[in-house]
C-alpha cells in the first residue's frame, strides 16, 4: 500500500513541478547571487610580502571614499528564504495530498458512497426486489439485489464462511406485521466491480408458494419490482462438507426442493467433490415441477453424480409417475443406502414430511423420526428434516 502511494506522489510531484520551473529557477538564481566568494578587507595583510596594500589616498587626506555603484548587494537577513520556498513547500503538499486521495479512490471504498443492498447476518437490511418470475400459478421466483463493496471487508468475508459451511437460509420479514419466515435461495450470484458506483452488483433468488394463511407467501406476493424488503442472513441450515458423504438421498415435495437445488448446484460445480445424489420429486402436477430445467441439465452433464425421479398427484405425466412418496418410491430410491456412509434430506410440505420422516417442530430439534424412514428401519441420525 505504501509503495503505491509514494509512486502516485511521485507522479503527482512531477507534473507540477514542470508546471512550476519558473519559480523554483527563480529561487535558485536568487540563492546562487549571494553564495559568490566576499571580497578580503582592505586592512588584510598581502600573503606574499606580509606588507599591508597601499591605502586610498582619500582615505589618508581625510576625504569621504568614493563610492562604487557596482558593488555587491548586502547579504540577506539569516532567516530570509529564497523567493518561492512557500510556493514549492504549498505545491508539495498538494501533490502528496492529491497522491493521497487517488490512492484511496482507486484501491478502497472510503471515497464511495454507503453500498446499500448488503446482505447482514446479524440484523436485517432492506433488499430491492429486481424481478418476479410468475413459475405456476401459485409459486413465483424472486430475485432481490445482494450488494457488495468493490473489496470484500470482515462483513463480507464473514458471509462467505456462512455459506462455505453448507446449505444456508435467508430470514425475511414482513415489516407490516413485524413477522419472518426463512427461506432457501435456490441461486446466488455477485457481478463484476462497477468502479463508477463503487459496488458489485449482485442478486439473490427464492423460490415462494402462496398460502391463502401464509402470511409471509403473501406479503411476497404482494411485493412490486422495485420495492425493499427486510432480510437477515445467512445462516446455516445444515452442515456440509465435500466427501462427507458416499451418496445423498433426497426426498422433496413443492418448495421443499429449494435446498436440495442449492446443494446439488454447489457440490457439482466443485470439481474436488465426488458425492453422488438421489432425489425423489414430488408434486401436484409435471407442469408444478419447480427448478425442472436446472435439474434435468445437471443430471444430463454429470449422468454419474445426479439420479432423479419425479412423482406427481395427478397426470398426465410423461416424465414423472403418478403416486405419492411411500414405502415403495421411497424403498425404491433408498435402494442400497449405507448408514455409515450415507445420509437422507427431506423437505416438503407437512402432509409429505407427516409421511415420510415425521414432521419437524419450530426451532432446531428434528423432533421424533416417523413415517416411511421409520418403516423401514432408519435410524433417527442418518436423517435430516429442514
Amino acid at each position: 500500500m505504501f509503495g503505491r502511494v509514494l509512486a502516485a506522489s511521485a507522479t503527482a510531484r512531477g507534473v507540477w513541478r514542470a508546471a512550476n520551473r519558473t519559480h523554483v529557477n527563480a529561487g535558485i538564481r536568487h540563492m546562487a547571487r549571494y553564495s559568490a566568494p566576499a571580497t578580503p578587507p582592505t586592512n588584510s595583510v598581502t600573503p606574499s610580502t606580509g606588507a599591508l596594500p597601499a591605502t586610498n589616498s582619500a582615505a589618508d587626506s581625510g576625504a569621504p571614499p568614493a563610492t562604487n555603484s557596482a558593488a555587491a548587494p548586502d547579504a540577506p537577513p539569516h532567516n530570509k528564504r529564497p523567493p518561492g520556498t512557500y510556493a514549492i513547500w504549498a505545491m508539495e503538499a498538494i501533490g502528496a495530498t492529491s497522491a493521497f486521495l487517488y490512492y484511496l479512490y482507486l484501491y478502497t471504498d472510503l471515497l464511495k458512497p454507503p453500498v446499500t443492498d448488503r446482505l447482514n447476518p446479524v440484523k436485517y437490511s432492506p433488499h430491492t426486489l429486481i424481478n418476479s418470475t410468475p413459475l405456476t400459478s401459485d409459486t413465483t421466483l424472486f430475485r432481490f439485489r445482494t450488494n457488495r463493496p468493490r473489496f470484500d471487508g470482515d462483513p463480507e468475508k464473514h458471509i462467505d464462511e456462512i455459506t462455505a459451511q453448507g446449505v444456508w437460509s435467508i430470514d425475511i420479514k414482513d415489516h407490516l406485521v413485524q413477522t419472518y419466515r426463512t427461506y432457501t435461495p435456490v441461486d446466488y450470484k455477485i457481478g463484476e466491480i462497477d468502479d463508477e458506483r463503487g459496488l458489485r452488483e449482485g442478486y439473490c433468488d427464492f423460490v415462494v408458494k402462496r398460502y391463502a394463511n401464509g402470511s409471509l407467501s403473501r406479503f411476497l406476493h404482494n411485493t412490486r419490482v422495485g420495492d425493499h424488503v427486510e432480510m437477515r442472513g445467512p445462516h446455516v441450515s445444515w452442515p456440509y462438507k465435500a466427501n462427507t458423504y458416499r451418496r445423498v438421498y433426497m426426498v422433496a415435495g413443492g418448495t421443499g426442493i429449494t435446498p436440495m437445488v442449492q446443494l446439488i448446484k454447489r457440490a457439482i460445480a466443485d470439481p474436488t467433490d465426488s458425492t453422488r445424489f438421489s432425489l425423489l420429486y414430488g408434486s401436484t402436477t409435471e407442469d408444478g415441477i419447480l427448478c425442472r430445467e436446472q435439474l434435468d441439465d445437471i443430471a444430463e452433464q454429470v449422468p454419474e453424480r445426479l439420479a432423479i425421479e419425479y412423482l406427481v398427484d395427478q397426470g398426465p405425466a410423461t416424465v414423472a409417475r403418478v403416486g405419492r412418496p411411500d414405502t415403495e418410491s421411497v424403498g425404491r430410491l433408498v435402494e442400497g443406502f449405507d448408514q455409515t456412509k450415507d445420509v437422507v434430506l427431506v423437505c416438503g410440505p407437512d402432509a409429505m414430511m407427516h409421511a415420510v420422516s415425521g414432521t419437524r417442530p419450530i426451532g432446531p430439534a428434528q423432533g421424533p423420526l416417523g413415517g416411511v424412514l421409520r418403516d423401514l428401519g432408519f435410524a433417527p441420525h442418518t436423517v435430516f428434516k429442514f
